[in-house]
């Protein structure tokens, strides 16, 4: 489990951001978790080394596409009906707060398919949004158990899939 913040907002305080297990560059950065944002959204910095590293590791079958949904979206050689089409051809982003406490983004938790049948990020540009934290929204927090500890003023998650019952998931919490 991870720190909160004082405030009306749930932080696990800093954390190093890397793409498939390699650093991205930028300085920690304070996260928030809200549970009531739809997307993610990371300040100007992280966002830019996100997508940077994204489009560096891209398969040559997908291309970038313009589409109203979102800002950052590809095609591929056929419409996509859902992420578990494409999920191959991206890699987890980590968000690492120190002392064993890493949160891994797969691509099922950034990427969105869109009703045109293109696949796009689901991380924004908080800085375009006048968004003041970066912020792991609901995309983000898909298939993981958040814990919020209000006594001990701790935050927790674990990965575990909406198929399988909260009791074994928990089950295997520390």
């Amino acid at each position: 489990m991870a720190r909160t913040t004082s405030g009306n907002y749930y932080s696990p305080g800093s954390g190093t951001l890397y793409f498939d297990r390699r650093s991205l560059g930028v300085k920690p950065m304070e996260v928030v978790f809200d549970s009531g944002s739809t997307y993610t959204y990371f300040a100007a910095q992280p966002y830019q080394a996100t997508v940077s590293a994204l489009k560096a590791g891209l398969s040559k079958s997908l291309k970038e596409v313009s589409d109203v949904s979102l800002p950052l979206c590809w095609k591929g050689q056929k419409v996509f009906k859902s992420v578990s089409e494409v999920k191959n051809d991206f890699k987890s982003l980590f968000l690492n707060f120190g002392k064993n406490s890493v949160m891994e983004i797969p691509p099922e938790n950034y990427l969105i398919v869109t009703k045109y049948g293109n696949v796009c990020l689901g991380i924004l540009d908080g800085t375009a949004a006048k968004q003041t934290f970066n912020i792991i929204g609901d995309i983000t927090m898909q298939d993981q158990m958040i814990i919020y500890d209000n006594e001990k003023g701790q935050l927790g998650w674990i990965r575990g899939s909406c198929s399988r019952s909260s009791k074994s998931i928990m089950s295997n919490f520390p």
